[in-house]
């Protein structure tokens, strides 16, 4: 195990983006939202995607430096066309874009459609956050069969369609709540097999439908899948996932998994309301206040030292992470130094 500074990370990722072909700024954007990620402890999003991005790019998969194209707007909607650029860098231009609807007619729709991987979904909701607002997102994955069994199946029908919210808390850290509809996202079944360990019991089935914890069941051959999000009470999750594919896949026109095509990446459905617009701003931080503080005063489970709020977590994490170092896996550094190696990039032991 590898520990790094959040600058290191950036420093060392934007540089293998540069060799690869992307523009600098973009880099550096795309590699904000990955330590970020792993900063926050979500590190199925963070710098271990650097080696499929530049896979991407050199396939043609994600094109950087490509313009987005807005095909529909109104004053409070918007469509974007990202004809397959940097998912980072447009999902950030569209939720400043919702934001700034927000601002002049209470709430901005924005969605997104030929947009490549977006990485850790509240990213975003968090920027309206950041700006006194409440922000969600919706997110599937077209153009693949998916990755997910529906509930009571067993072959892949849904991807693990991510959905996220965030709103100001008055405090250091916003409540926000960043989760896939299924049980875990793919990206935590390839931690897993990365650092060769086992799953816990009721995340993957293998082909046939059985239960299993063995990650390399999930990748097959024959691939199994993803469970969805509630263990017996799956069909909730599933329910979540179908209204994810179905808000940012067909309202976007990206489309939903199904056959596999050509053209595969995220449909994407941002939202920001403007809290000033509903009530007043102060009013609304002050009720948040007291149910943070209400649900706080629970007397924790035996086992558990406190009950945390949505978004304290990762609060915590940063705060860890910030003063001793990101932990990265020996094999994921690996791949990392073997990606910037190929590129010419030296980056050290």
């Amino acid at each position: 195990m590898k520990y790094l500074t959040a600058d290191q990370l950036q420093e060392i990722g934007t540089r293998i983006l540069d060799a690869a072909g992307s523009p600098h700024a973009e880099s550096e954007a795309v590699c904000e939202v990955l330590v970020r990620a792993n900063l926050l402890g979500h590190d199925s999003h963070g710098v271990m995607r650097i080696p499929q991005y530049v896979g991407q790019i050199r396939s043609g998969a994600i094109r950087p430096g490509t313009p987005i194209e807005i095909e529909r707007e109104t004053a409070a909607a918007a469509v974007i066309q990202a004809h397959q650029g940097w998912g980072m860098v447009i999902a950030r231009q569209a939720m400043r874009l919702a934001i700034e609807k927000a601002r002049q007619v209470a709430i901005g729709t924005v969605v997104v459609r030929g947009s490549q991987h977006v990485g850790r979904v509240g990213e975003y909701p968090t920027m309206a956050a950041e700006e006194g607002m409440i922000g969600m997102a919706f997110v599937n994955s077209y153009g693949t069969t998916g990755s997910v069994a529906p509930y009571g199946g067993a072959g892949r029908r849904l991807s693990p369609n991510p959905i996220a919210f965030a709103m100001p808390s008055g405090g250091p850290w916003p409540v926000m709540v960043d989760i896939t509809t299924s049980v875990f996202p793919e990206g935590k079944v390839r931690v897993a097999q990365y650092a060769g360990k086992q799953l816990p019991d009721g995340v993957i089935v293998d082909a046939d439908g059985n239960p299993t914890t063995d990650p390399s069941s999930f990748y097959g051959p024959p691939p199994g899948a993803l469970l969805p999000l509630g263990g017996i009470v799956g069909h909730k999750g599933f329910a979540l996932g179908i209204v994810a594919e179905l808000l940012a896949g067909a309202l976007s026109g990206a489309g939903v998994t199904g056959k596999e095509r050509d053209e595969t990446g995220n449909g994407v459905y941002f939202q920001a309301i403007n809290i000033d617009a509903l009530l007043p701003y102060d009013d609304f931080i002050q009720t948040v206040q007291e149910q943070i503080a209400w649900v706080k005063s629970a007397s924790p489970q035996p086992g558990v030292s406190e009950v945390l709020f949505p978004g304290e977590p990762e609060y915590r994490t940063a705060q860890q992470r910030g003063a001793h170092g990101i932990p990265v896996e020996d094999s994921i550094w690996q791949e990392i130094t073997e990606t910037a190696d190929s590129l010419g990039v030296k980056i050290g032991a």
